[in-house]
């Protein structure tokens, strides 16, 4: 095996269990057409389920995109695989952007990809982030002013529903080394024209700022990066089990529109605890975090720590107010008046 196959298989060693199926996500880039071949040149030695391949043509190439569409489909059935392939309705991921036709394009793409899964009873979707999207990911998030979540960068594995697990193979292995392995299995891969488009952040990072710093600071930071990812994940692990363990002692009552909490077990903690307590009590909950800031946190844990009774309004219609020795925080119910 290549260093490429050996890394890849001990991805799927760490990350799936023995006889699940896995379903791939593959665009028809480099990176994803990597994991494609690697993958099937595992199937016998890996001990997994059934492997299927899934692609969303989200039609914002035009023929570029269903080109791609074309590569992902001969491609599998000529390395033995099937394949399942989606387009979006013309219009539907503009129409339902609201500013971010990105974020749109990944929630269809994620959506798509956890049918698929549940559709051919496979457990897990693999998709081809690797290092260098990692380091790219952390950089990112400390330039946009972070916390420890967004240091802690793309997680291995996160829950894409009730049975499916999201997972990411080959998130330790390098660029390069996927380069070295495209380049002596001749693998063909779509080049999406876009990943150079420097108007947008994450490819300034990528082009313009990565390499000035391997260049001029540090050759190694890309490591350096990703080493940071890891250990802020293992004190993010820790802090995790703690929040957890004061919110079962302090929640009288969690729903996903209401929760109530004493606010005195609460406030033996010290207030960065109670801080990070409350973001996983949000995530709990089920409620939005993508518009809550570190404002926010703070604010939240400071009228808990302060005694007095307030109300205060949060995003995405959540409202925390403190009473006594309760703190409750209720999302609102979103209703439309009728026409007429």
């Amino acid at each position: 095996m290549t260093d490429f196959s050996e890394n890849l298989h001990t991805g799927f060693i760490r990350l799936t269990e023995a006889g699940k199926g896995i379903l791939l996500a593959v665009s028809g880039g480099r990176d994803s057409m990597a994991l494609l071949h690697g993958t099937a040149q595992l199937r016998h030695v890996q001990g997994s389920g059934s492997v299927v391949v899934a692609h969303l043509n989200h039609g914002l190439r035009g023929d570029f995109s269903r080109g791609d569409a074309e590569l992902v489909r001969s491609t599998s059935e000529r390395l033995g695989l099937s394949v399942v392939i989606s387009e979006c309705t013309a219009g539907a991921l503009q129409a339902s952007s609201r500013g971010s036709l990105e974020e749109s394009a990944r929630n269809a793409r994620y959506d798509f990809l956890r049918r698929a899964a549940i559709e051919h009873g496979l457990s897990y979707v693999a998709t081809a982030h690797h290092a260098g999207d990692q380091a790219e990911t952390v950089l990112h998030n400390i330039v946009r002013g972070t916390g420890l979540r967004g240091m802690r960068g793309i997680p291995e594995q996160r829950p894409l529903g009730d049975s499916v697990t999201l997972i990411r193979p080959l998130l330790t292995i390098s660029p390069d080394e996927i380069e070295r392995f495209i380049e002596e299995q001749q693998i063909v891969f779509g080049d999406d024209a876009t990943n150079a488009d420097t108007s947008m952040t994450r490819n300034r990072i990528r082009h313009q700022l990565l390499p000035k710093l391997r260049s001029d600071f540090n050759p190694q930071v890309d490591s350096a990066l990703m080493r940071l990812s890891q250990q802020t994940g293992e004190i993010i692990d820790c802090l995790d089990a703690l929040a957890n363990r004061i919110l079962s002692e302090a929640t009288l009552e969690e729903t996903p529109l209401v929760c109530r909490l004493d606010r005195e077990l609460l406030r033996k903690w010290p207030q960065a605890v109670i801080r990070h307590a409350i973001t996983v009590l949000w995530t709990r909950c089920g409620w939005p975090r993508q518009k809550m800031t570190t404002e926010h946190w703070t604010r939240l844990s400071e009228i808990i720590v302060g005694g007095r009774e307030q109300s205060l309004d949060f995003p995405d219609r959540l409202r925390m107010s403190c009473s006594g020795r309760v703190v409750r925080i209720e999302r609102s119910i979103q209703t439309r008046r009728a026409n007429g």
